[in-house]
């Protein structure tokens, strides 16, 4: 089943008729994807071609969105100037005050769960990021919350990890694909706390001698055993068991739709990272869902006082030194190191 994208009006002036014209002529693209960004283009001469949408600005996704309170300036400020000393651009969804819902916009099932307005608040910004790639009809968008980090070598990364999901999704590595990651999945969760392979579908695609990848017994995850049946350095991509926490996890739009549907229109199932696992692994709309471990993008944790790292808990306690687990050149704690232009860059997990 091919990811389907919302039929756009488009008017051609003579001119332009010609120049689509031309452009046919140089490369081919299926009639029913419109040419939305680079991402969008069919692609054919081979592996790299195929995948190399994954170096763009927004990593192969049609767009990057990112979930920020409008008064945590200090977090947009970290988040923007991570983005730009690693060549990422993205849109900001402003987060949502939970008290500001009204009980009547919520639905079914918030009367059984009593969730918090912090957590109401969290899986409102997340379905408005979900609801803004249904409305603008983006092929993809990678989402992000805005305590995000990532290795400096996030590109070559996802390189390798388009290899392993159009394997898991039975697409040949060099086939003509609307993605770089392949078709027909709906959640790509590259940014999670936990996760294990599902029993009913264990196939998994290992990525060997991944130097930006901790040692096993340096990981710092939920489940790092899962990582000691594997050698060192090396990154499994798999289907999704139960996955926790969403740092960053990317929708097409036929999965925008599906969730929309699935975690607003018909139900309030929780949480909203523990609804969105619930809804990949149970399949009530036929998810098709892909991750990695260890993930692409985990939670960083700044320097400050008690509950600075948190708009959800503010009891967390207080941090004298940055932190981003399991990323060897995380890029908010090179900060300082990628603007003044060195590259010794600081590796928290050296071997």
């Amino acid at each position: 089943m091919m990811n389907m994208i919302p039929p756009k009006a488009i008017a051609f002036s003579a001119a332009a008729v010609i120049a689509i014209f031309l452009l046919f002529n140089i490369a081919y693209k299926s009639p029913s994807l419109p040419a939305a960004s680079s991402s969008s283009w069919w692609r054919t001469a081979g592996t790299e071609d195929a995948i190399s949408a994954t170096q763009n600005k927004t990593l192969g996704f049609e767009k990057i969105l990112v979930l920020n309170m409008p008064e945590r300036s200090d977090k947009r400020d970290a988040l923007s100037l991570a983005a730009s000393l690693t060549n990422i651009t993205f849109d900001y969804i402003n987060g949502v005050d939970g008290r500001k819902i009204p009980t009547k916009a919520l639905p079914v099932g918030q009367e059984e769960r009593k969730m918090p307005n912090s957590t109401v608040g969290s899986w409102r910004a997340h379905m408005n990021a979900v609801r803004t790639v249904v409305e603008k009809g983006y092929s993809s968008a990678l989402i992000l919350e805005d305590d995000a980090d990532w290795d400096i070598r996030i590109k070559s990364q996802l390189l390798d990890f388009a290899k392993g999901s159009r394997y898991l999704l039975n697409t040949s590595a060099s086939a003509r694909t609307h993605s770089p990651y392949g078709d027909n999945w709906d959640v790509l969760w590259l940014g999670f706390c936990h996760d294990t392979i599902p029993e009913d579908d264990p196939r998994t695609y290992f990525i060997e001698n991944d130097i930006s990848v901790p040692r096993a017994d340096h990981l710092d995850m939920n489940n790092p055993e899962l990582m000691f049946n594997y050698p060192n350095h090396t990154r499994v991509v798999h289907m999704v068991g139960q996955p926790i926490c969403t740092f960053g996890y990317a929708v097409s739009f036929r999965g925008a739709q599906k969730i929309l549907f699935g975690l607003s229109v018909k139900e309030l199932r929780g949480i909203f990272d523990n609804a969105l696992s619930w809804w990949c692994t149970d399949h009530s709309q036929d998810s098709v869902c892909v991750d990695a471990h260890p993930p692409y993008f985990y939670q960083h944790r700044a320097a400050g006082g008690v509950g600075k790292n948190s708009d959800i808990n503010d009891g967390l306690p207080p941090m004298t030194k940055g932190e981003s687990k399991n990323i060897r050149w995380s890029t908010r704690l090179n900060l300082e190191k990628l603007v003044t232009g060195k590259t010794d860059y600081e590796d928290s997990y050296p071997d």
